[in-house]
């Protein structure tokens, strides 16, 4: 494992089962991974039915829901992160979607993980990861680098838009005036947030053009929990869906994904 990652970068070893319960087992994390499927079937048909198997890099995997759905479509699919734990779930659900013979996973550092590797990948997934780094855009510009002209970055991090409208519905306004919106450790709030309009002047300046720009629940995020339960997954999509993709609703989500593509020279 390569020791030169800032040690700030957040590990997940702590929270990795309750990430599985809180997160990904809730109708906010299936409406999440719904949307950001939709991004990448509507926009990358060849990730569901192409002439070719790509190279497929999931840095920062978690546990890996999407990157073993890309497995199966005969993918090669490259799995990265800090966290033990995460890896050892994500090996799980590969098992279990039995692609196991098509994946790879690395413990460790992306930053490390990446060195040497310039254009190797064709698509790169890079998920709720950039809001909990020392230095994002540093380490997005390197990870850019891993991506082959042509190539497609799947970008989804967390929108301090979202936090900071949420504090104020909360009455929280010493929240929202300090400017201050970082989480604490252990704390499902990251480090990080980050501004969805300075992101995307960051890829661009990276050489990349966004073809779809997704708020993942930005109506949901701000439902009162009775209000949320008393109303069906499928509804809460369709309302979801129906709004994400358009200003200012797309600036307004729990996290915003941009789709982006790198251009061919």
């Amino acid at each position: 494992m390569d020791d030169s990652h800032p040690r700030e970068d957040r590990n997940f070893d702590d929270l990795a089962d309750r990430f599985a319960k809180s997160i990904y087992g809730t109708t906010k994390g299936r409406i999440r991974l719904a949307l950001l499927t939709e991004d990448l079937q509507e926009n990358l048909p060849g990730l569901y039915g192409g002439d070719r198997p790509m190279e497929i890099l999931d840095a920062g995997c978690g546990m890996a829901q999407m990157g073993c759905e890309l497995a199966g479509k005969g993918h090669r699919v490259h799995f990265c992160d800090l966290s033990e734990r995460m890896l050892e779930l994500a090996g799980s659900m590969a098992s279990e979607a039995g692609v196991t013979e098509r994946c790879a996973f690395y413990h460790g550092p992306f930053q490390g993980f990446i060195t040497g590797k310039e254009g190797a990948f064709d698509v790169i997934l890079f998920h709720a990861v950039l809001e909990w780094l020392v230095e994002p855009k540093a380490s997005l510009e390197a990870l850019v680098g891993s991506l082959a002209p042509g190539g497609s970055l799947s970008l989804m991090f967390y929108n301090v838009n979202c936090l900071i409208h949420r504090n104020a519905i909360l009455g929280n306004f010493r929240k929202v005036m300090s400017g201050e919106f970082g989480g604490f450790s252990r704390s499902f709030t990251p480090l990080h947030p980050l501004d969805p309009s300075e992101v995307e002047a960051w890829v661009a300046d990276m050489g990349l053009t966004v073809t779809r720009k997704t708020g993942v629940r930005v109506f949901t995020e701000y439902m009162r929990k009775d209000v949320l339960n008393d109303r069906s997954y499928e509804d809460t999509l369709e309302v979801e869906r129906a709004h994400c993709r358009k200003e200012p609703f797309a600036s307004m989500g729990r996290y915003v994904h941009l789709l982006c593509r790198k251009g061919e020279d």
